[in-house]
């Protein structure tokens, strides 16, 4: 998944308080579409991806994430994954 290992599980059972609250926020703005695992997936593939963050810096991301940075990245994964079934259908 990234370049360094550390305990991701229980790293995000950590974080699971604080990515609710993020997932709240971005409701109350009317983006009722997101989960916070793909607030986590973002970070982890974007954010975090080349060093070992401190838990309270991985706090203040995911508090600063910006609603239309995650709401882009699950439109890009969306997408990707309807090219990638047919794509595979074609086969």
């Amino acid at each position: 998944m990234n370049n360094y290992e550390f305990n991701t599980i229980e790293v995000y059972n950590k974080l699971v308080p604080c990515l609710n609250s993020k997932v709240k926020e971005l409701k109350k703005f009317g983006i009722d579409n997101i989960t916070k695992e793909e607030i986590w997936n973002y970070l982890i593939r974007n954010g975090w991806k080349d060093s070992i963050p401190f838990l309270s810096d991985m706090v203040n991301d995911i508090l600063k994430l910006d609603s239309s940075t995650i709401v882009k990245y699950v439109e890009n994964e969306i997408k990707n994954r309807k090219v990638e079934r047919e794509g595979s259908e074609l086969l």
